[in-house]
């Protein structure tokens, strides 16, 4: 039977409290009553999430948590204590993180990734915000412009921290991004740079040629949703740029290039405009 993982187990018997569960070696775990599936009976088999109660006994749910033991989610904060955090992680028990397993001190709330791991003194389940030391450093395999999952974990003053393919650490640096970003937040990022540490430079955009088609699908997309014209000239700040179309103004000095050479839009002393077709 393992602690903090769903289990197989088979129903030993039943009593008024709920049911007792058994592994293949005869340990038993209580499954409450209250999250007892209907028309089961003793020696059938059941999956259920197994951890320890606030009275440190192995305890049973057919509840679903949001990560499992040696995995990473993104959780709200449910309260905060004069000892460490409390998480929502879809179970009946919160998932605790001491204040020393917080990179930030953590805001009731707030969303946060974590990485669940066993304390070694209380063998409970816990929670910690620290999870680069959880992450592999990255190998030569990827190539520049290889997609990848990202999850934000960090904001620093020099861009965002995410956690690639839940496997390695990575970097989006502010001056490369046009849009908020938030914690917790995923999106598909693009390979830039391996650095020496092992860690991995991503962008939002697709590099190169890639990246000037999408803006210019973007930028013809956005035309289309705002009736075939937008308040944007090659005077408008990178700012309003970014605002409108989340894109850099070289991206959209490049892609509003494209769509007058294909005569697709015309350019006005205020703006952009769709040519009638």
């Amino acid at each position: 039977m393992k602690i903090g993982e769903t289990n197989s187990l088979k129903i030993a018997r039943e009593t008024k409290i709920g049911l007792y569960l058994e592994d293949s070696i005869g340990i038993e775990v209580l499954l409450p009553k209250r999250f007892v599936p209907e028309d089961v009976k003793p020696g059938d088999m059941i999956n259920v999430f197994v951890y320890r109660d606030n009275e440190d006994r192995p305890i049973a749910t057919t509840q679903t948590p949001k990560a499992e033991l040696h995995q990473f989610a993104a959780l709200e904060v449910k309260s905060v204590s004069a000892i460490g955090a409390f998480l929502d992680w879809g179970i009946m028990k919160d998932l605790f993180v001491p204040f020393n397993q917080q990179i930030h001190p953590m805001k009731e709330g707030d969303i946060y990734v974590v990485y669940v791991y066993l304390d070694e003194l209380t063998q409970r389940l816990a929670a910690t915000t620290r999870i680069e030391q959880f992450l592999n450093p990255a190998d030569l395999s990827f190539e520049k412009g290889q997609p990848l999952n990202a999850v934000v974990f960090d904001r620093t003053e020099i861009g965002y921290k995410v956690m690639l393919d839940k496997t390695y650490s990575g970097m989006i640096y502010a001056n490369q991004v046009f849009q908020k970003l938030s914690i917790g937040q995923e999106l598909t990022v693009y390979v830039n740079n391996i650095r020496e540490d092992g860690k991995i430079d991503v962008l939002v955009q697709k590099p190169g040629v890639a990246s000037i088609e999408d803006s210019t699908s973007l930028l013809r997309t956005a035309l289309q949703e705002n009736n075939g014209y937008l308040p944007l000239t090659d005077s408008s700040s990178p700012q309003e740029i970014s605002t409108l179309l989340h894109i850099s103004k070289k991206q959209f000095k490049k892609a509003v290039g494209n769509l007058y050479k294909q005569r697709e839009i015309k350019l006005t002393e205020d703006g952009i405009e769709l040519v009638k077709k």
